[in-house]
């Protein structure tokens, strides 16, 4: 199948016109379409219902539209591959996380792998789209917290505490960890309800049967923090602590909550056993980093 077409028919998805997508492709609108009849006559299906109004897809069409996405990501993916086995390296992995975990644990181990590490670019995601940047081929293996899809490779590199974090003079800040019910009664400074986070402590809240008002909602875990340090209140993040704040474990039904990371890749990617080899050092890291970490296992 030409993939050029699956480009041009992926714009026209994009961009809602032919007009719009021979822009975007930089080809001329009529030698577009008549491309876009010939993909349909290869196909043996209409991909477009076209009127007066312009082009919406066929029913045929949006059910096609993830089976050509996925062949150009994975021709993406074949060209990345053929350059590198060309240029007999593989030292230039991509790996995608949410920037929590590219601050706290990718960036740091980058530094401590030094100039042979193996990790060459980092891609900055919000969890739920995490696994996503590989399934497109954007890169090579994930760190994530959500569990993956069962399609993909992955080993558990970890767990992280969720914190409560406050100035190291505040009466809870030397506490080995604080349960709950007791947090519930300080003013909190959370982070918005779209969070992973804040996603976490709610579940753990309304498991425990225990309600709370936020003294101050945001989506910036830096303002959070700012915000304990200037005596605002305490802030439940996952993030390692800054402005000298105590960083304490939060508990419910007598555990400590924590976050559990996952290391993710797809098994038949050329460098697969590079790869896993990557995330146990990244898993070794990370233990130095949490040392209530236990390494877990593939699957």
């Amino acid at each position: 199948m030409d993939l050029r077409l699956l480009r041009y028919f992926i714009a026209v998805c994009e961009t809602g016109t032919s007009h719009g997508a021979a822009a975007a492709v930089r080809v001329a609108q009529p030698s577009l379409s008549r491309q876009i009849r010939r993909l349909e006559q290869d196909l043996g299906f209409e991909l477009f219902e076209r009127s007066a109004r312009g082009l919406s897809l066929t029913a045929a069409g949006r059910r096609f539209l993830p089976v050509a996405e996925d062949l150009l990501a994975r021709a993406s993916q074949a060209a990345s591959t053929a350059r590198s086995i060309a240029r007999g390296t593989v030292s230039d992995l991509t790996v995608v996380a949410a920037p929590t975990t590219v601050t706290d644990v990718i960036s740091p181990f980058i530094v401590r792998a030094g100039a042979s590490g193996v990790i060459g670019n980092v891609i900055e995601a919000m969890p739920e789209h995490v696994y996503a940047a590989i399934e497109r081929g954007d890169a090579d293996f994930a760190v994530g917290t959500r569990i993956p899809p069962a399609e993909l490779q992955s080993m558990v590199l970890g767990h992280a505490y969720l914190w409560a974090q406050m100035p190291k003079d505040h009466p809870l800040a030397t506490r080995q960890s604080i349960p709950m019910a007791e947090l519930m009664k300080e003013p909190l400074i959370v982070m918005s309800r779209a969070h992973g986070v804040r996603q976490m402590l709610d579940s753990a809240a309304a498991r425990a049967g225990l309600a709370f008002t936020a003294s101050v909602e945001t989506t910036s875990p830096v303002l959070a923090q700012a915000l304990a340090a200037a005596g605002r209140g305490i802030c439940v993040l996952s993030d390692d602590p800054h402005f000298d704040l105590a960083a304490v474990p939060i508990s419910a039904g007598g555990a400590d909550l924590i976050i559990t990371l996952f290391g993710v890749w797809d098994r038949m990617h050329y460098a697969s056993a590079l790869i896993a080899d990557c995330l146990e050092e990244l898993s070794d890291f990370n233990a130095e980093l949490y040392p209530q970490i236990t390494i877990g296992h593939r699957r």
